[in-house]
């Protein structure tokens, strides 16, 4: 024992050391993360480490980019990796949206834009691990939207045990584009759902950083986000990328064009703001992206956005789900009962007006309504999203599974007052935001019932990207099949699987219009 006085490991320690050690020990207390509300939570992604926000047990990170600028020499060429910083950087302001015209059809068009947009945000539980992960795909007809609206707050959702990812992608013109001057680039032009693409791969890259399983990704997706959710399922790119999908209003029977009938639109929007059509490629990107919004502003037409270039979209999707050749991933897919309120912001021509008042439709309707505005409206619902999800639902049962709902839920204030739930109305539901921020009207004006289904709806859809299935407290829900025809309907006394809802209706439309009777 005596040997052991001089062993240096063993002597007592001194007034210097003790205070060194003791700074060393503050300086590691300072480096860990933080675990209270308004603190600064910290993740470090493969560009740099990150500084988000805590706020009620979910952590925010806003404005991460997930590709680098889109603009000068970048414009109109497929994303590149984001730049990567040093030092932390702050990410608690959503990043910039993509260029675009104001548009009231979405509620809020966004204060701040810019070409550099490529930006997404995340939302997950404090102390997240390996949870599944949801990736929301905003609608807008290619034109419009940002992932940073409100109305996608992911803070609910988060909540439940999910993280929570919203992204930006290129918009108009600058997201879909073709032109000979850009011919000998071999980029194609679907330059927004190469974003989209790309968003998807950063995700596997790095959402495990956040507590997300990259393993268990969910994508999903209302209008043109439920486009690019189907167009996503179709094509090979996006294999493995994510392991479910859900489609709201996406429709699922639409024809893309081709880059001929692309380039001839695009131009005819170029025309508008006197570019002539032998511009070079140097001059095309010299444009300001203000001038290219206005060139597309005009366009009120049906049918915006991916084309069949050859690169990035070889196949017409509803031929790759026709032929089976789809990602074999559990899908549920639905619409609304009142998709129609579409046509108040949309064209659909004068051959839709003129199908709309045929005897025939008239008969098929005269149950539902007898005034001639409804009816044009619920047929344009039906055509373009309530029997294409039926379809898709029973070519998606043929490869895996699939759930088919229809929403109808009207909040207590507006029964009455409108034909159903309006193109878009289910979204404050799922993301769980009724009566706050970007849901609709104020917490005063809903009913307990309101936001019971509000919160019913979200639980149904969380569980869904869980475990695969919905598994959802209203009622019992059994995958879907073509000889039940089994929907969830979600309506205002209640949620109920129904077989062969509308049957008629939906049939009849099959009959003249659906992929099968093209052939």
């Amino acid at each position: 024992m005596g040997g052991s006085r001089g062993d240096p490991r063993t002597r007592p320690l001194r007034g210097a050391t003790m205070i060194r050690i003791g700074v060393l020990c503050l300086l590691c207390l300072l480096s860990l993360p933080a675990f209270g509300d308004g603190e600064r939570p910290r993740v470090q992604v493969e560009a740099g480490p990150l500084a988000g926000e805590r706020r009620e047990g979910v952590d925010r990170f806003l404005g991460i980019p997930y590709a680098a600028a889109p603009t000068g020499e970048r414009r109109w060429r497929p994303p590149a990796p984001a730049t990567g910083w040093d030092g932390l950087r702050d990410v608690t302001v959503a990043g910039a949206a993509c260029p675009q015209a104001s548009q009231q059809a979405i509620g809020v068009a966004p204060a701040r834009q810019d070409e550099d947009c490529l930006f997404l945000n995340v939302w997950a539980p404090a102390d997240a691990e390996r949870l599944p992960v949801m990736v929301w795909i905003h609608g807008g007809a290619h034109r419009f939207g940002a992932g940073s609206l409100p109305y996608y707050e992911g803070a609910s959702l988060a909540g439940r045990g999910v993280v929570v990812v919203t992204l930006n992608y290129r918009l108009g013109y600058l997201g879909y584009f073709s032109h000979p001057a850009l011919d000998g680039e071999d980029a194609g032009g679907n330059f927004g759902f190469m974003d989209q693409l790309a968003a998807l791969h950063w995700v596997q890259r790095n959402i495990a950083a956040f507590g997300g399983d990259p393993a268990r990704v969910t994508v999903f997706g209302e209008s043109a986000g439920g486009v690019a959710v189907l167009m996503l399922m179709a094509s090979p790119e996006a294999e493995g990328l994510f392991a479910g999908a859900i489609v709201q209003s996406g429709g699922g029977w639409a024809m893309l064009p081709d880059a001929v009938a692309m380039r001839r639109r695009v131009q005819a929007g170029l025309d508008r703001i006197d570019m002539p059509a032998d511009a070079d490629a140097s001059v095309l990107r010299a444009v300001p992206a203000e001038r290219l919004v206005d060139a597309i502003a005009a366009d009120r037409s049906l049918g915006f956005g991916p084309f069949v270039d050859g690169v990035s979209v070889v196949r017409q999707p509803v031929d790759v789900f026709r032929n089976g050749r789809q990602a074999s991933v559990p899908l549920l897919i639905g619409s609304n009962t009142w998709e129609g309120s579409l046509m108040q912001a949309l064209d659909p021509g004068e051959q839709g007006r003129r199908l709309a008042d045929s005897k025939a439709v008239r008969e098929l309707y005269r149950n539902e309504t007898q005034d001639d505005a409804v009816r044009q409206q619920l047929l344009f619902g039906d055509l373009v999203f309530g029997a294409p999800a039926r379809w898709i639902a029973a070519m998606q049962a043929r490869k895996s599974s699939a759930w088919l709902y229809r929403f109808g839920y009207v909040r207590s204030g507006r029964r009455g007052q409108v034909p159903g739930v309006g193109h878009g109305s289910e979204i404050p539901y799922v993301f769980d935001v009724l009566g706050r921020s970007g849901g609709g009207a104020s917490m005063s004006e809903m009913s307990e019932a309101d936001l019971r289904m509000s919160r019913d709806v979200a639980d149904c859809w969380v569980a869904f990207a869980t475990h695969g299935r919905p598994d959802c407290v209203f009622a019992p829900w059994d995958a879907y099949s073509r000889r039940r025809d089994n929907t969830m309907d979600i309506a205002d006394d209640e949620a109920r699987q129904v077989q062969r809802l509308r049957a008629p209706i939906l049939d009849a439309i099959d009959r003249f219009f659906s992929p099968d009777a093209r052939r």
